[in-house]
């Protein structure tokens, strides 16, 4: 599932190409996936574009949002007016949303899971709805002082399943828990109260470095995710996600931690 990274690679692209375009119509081809009610954006234009954690926030001239979770397959495709009836094959096959543009460009949602969603809100239901997230993790809300009170007011808790919760922090998924525990050489299974202050604070530093990198990589493809413009690189640079031993050459050890694939090496980590 794309996490902070992936996530941020898409928000750049989409500022980067419909950024102000206004809509002239949408065809919602499923419903399980775009709400029907999405087709009434249409005259709207494209103010804002940008992210919470893991979700993509569309900001329009209506007053209203979209909020777009691209689950495991979500994908946008941007074709280009003079390209429309050239590619039908690559945008048309998974594709559940259409939106034209003023200019006759054409951006298409794509869903090949349906676990995707794109639903749209008031600025009220939207607050609503990011209310009960975690401040995301690349923040300037998320200090140092915060992540450790965050940490400490939860001690009995596992370390890299806390990481993982969006109610508490938004954005970092199963990829970059387990990198950063790695790196902060932090065993996987220990809890959040056994970490010392030290041990915070390199953790802390350790994902916005990871985060930071994986962005300018444009992310890691694993599985199913790419990005506007292919596929991202990280995962060429990962330490033990998917990994048989860890950078030193130590064979990795895997468990479940809250029903995920865990992978840590016993001698770095403790």
């Amino acid at each position: 599932m794309p996490e902070l990274p992936e996530v941020e690679t898409v928000i750049r692209q989409l500022n980067n190409i419909v950024l102000h375009k206004k809509i002239d119509q949408v065809i919602v081809k499923d419903k399980t996936v775009v709400e029907e009610k999405v087709r009434s954006i249409a005259g709207s234009r494209i103010l804002k574009i940008y992210r919470h954690g893991k979700y993509i926030l569309i900001e329009l001239s209506s007053a209203l949002f979209l909020l777009v979770h691209l689950g495991m397959t979500g994908h946008f495709h941007y074709i280009d007016s003079r390209e429309i009836n050239k590619k039908k094959e690559d945008y048309e096959k998974y594709a559940v949303a259409f939106f034209y543009f003023e200019d006759k460009s054409l951006l298409t949602y794509n869903s090949i899971r349906k676990f995707e969603r794109m639903k749209l809100l008031t600025a009220n239901q939207l607050n609503e709805k990011m209310f009960k997230l975690g401040p995301d993790f690349l923040s300037k809300e998320l200090t140092l002082q915060k992540f450790e009170e965050k940490l400490r007011m939860r001690k009995n808790a596992n370390i890299k399943a806390l990481l993982m919760d969006q109610k508490i922090f938004a954005g970092i998924g199963n990829i970059y828990a387990q990198e950063a525990l790695y790196y902060a050489k932090i065993d996987p299974r220990r809890k959040a109260g056994s970490l010392s202050e030290e041990e915070i604070k390199n953790l802390y530093l350790r994902l916005h470095d990871l985060l930071k990198k994986a962005i300018e990589h444009k992310g890691s493809t694993v599985d199913n995710y790419s990005h506007m413009e292919g596929s991202g690189s990280f995962q060429n640079y990962l330490a033990v996600y998917g990994r048989k031993s860890c950078p030193k050459g130590h064979e990795l050890k895997k468990i479940n931690i809250g029903g995920r694939g865990t992978s840590f090496c016993i001698i770095c980590q403790k």
